[in-house]
């Protein structure tokens, strides 16, 4: 805790610091120039995964960039207006997403989000608000203090830099968006849900309370697979809930697609098995 306590007055008081090295802003846009092309790593890797025909694993790395893409490009929206560009904020954002709620919900195993919606607060001089919004950033492993708070950099830029750096990121933004369609999330954002731990164990406290309630047991069961289609278990979840609501065709689906990658999980090749039993009768 003591650690966090840091890290966070850390943040609150980087800005002031970097204030005095106006001229070692060109070697900061670098290190945002370095992120910027991280971002686009991810856009690249869901390409890939398309490829392969991985499409949960490819909206989950479209989804990653696309939370980390447009909060950045939002955050600089929100700076500018308060350096009176544009007649009010709707005008800078256009029709790019422009709500942190919307914007975290297309992958909330980013960290960004909260970071880059606590540095808008920080210009505002909202720090309690500020201060909030980076502890829920410090909690997600993704986010490193050490590191990720040269990002603050965009609160002391001129407006011409942070016109140039919006460039960018819209054009990374467009790409990322011809190949992805995010479905409209109506999962609350919590600063928890980069987890699939958790998640799975909201569902199995879902169960808990109602054993019949299987809609919400695999809504927080999708949310998992969302943050992470890596892991069998939240393959599992996903494929029992579906068998409890008789939904056969999303059974198969999610045992196949979790099969793929985690061929050797037991519990997947256990329905796999009672499946194939059923299906032979």
């Amino acid at each position: 805790m003591r650690k966090m306590i840091s890290a966070i007055l850390i943040c609150l008081i980087i800005v002031t610091a970097l204030s005095g090295c106006k001229g070692k802003q060109a070697d900061y846009l670098k290190i945002i120039d370095a992120y910027i092309d991280g971002f686009s790593s991810l856009y690249d890797q869901g390409n890939e995964y398309t490829e392969l025909g991985l499409q949960l694993q490819a909206d989950y790395s479209y989804g990653w960039a696309a939370a980390s893409i447009s909060s950045m490009r939002y955050c600089i929206d929100c700076l500018l207006y308060l350096e009176g560009e544009g007649d009010s904020l709707e005008d800078l954002v256009g029709e790019r997403p422009g709500n942190w709620d919307e914007i975290a919900a297309q992958n909330y195993a980013s960290p960004y989000p909260y970071f880059f919606e606590g540095l808008v607060y920080n210009s505002q001089g909202k720090n309690e608000d500020a201060k909030k919004c980076y502890e829920k950033a410090l909690v997600n492993p993704k986010f490193s203090a050490e590191n990720d708070k040269s990002l603050l950099i965009l609160d002391i830029l001129s407006a011409s830099e942070l016109k140039s750096v919006k460039t960018k990121l819209t054009m990374l933004e467009d790409k990322i968006y011809e190949v992805y369609n995010p479905d409209k999330s109506t999962y609350p954002r919590s600063h928890m849900n980069y987890s699939d731990k958790y998640l799975r164990t909201l569902a199995k406290e879902t169960l808990t309370a109602n054993e019949y309630d299987y809609r919400e047991a695999l809504r927080h069961y999708e949310a998992a697979l969302a943050v992470n289609p890596f892991e069998g278990d939240n393959f599992v979840g996903c494929a029992l809930m579906n068998i409890y609501l008789g939904e056969v065709d999303q059974t198969f689906f999610y045992v196949n697609e979790g099969l793929f990658v985690d061929p050797e999980h037991e519990g997947l090749n256990k329905i796999a098995e009672l499946l194939n039993q059923e299906g032979g009768q």
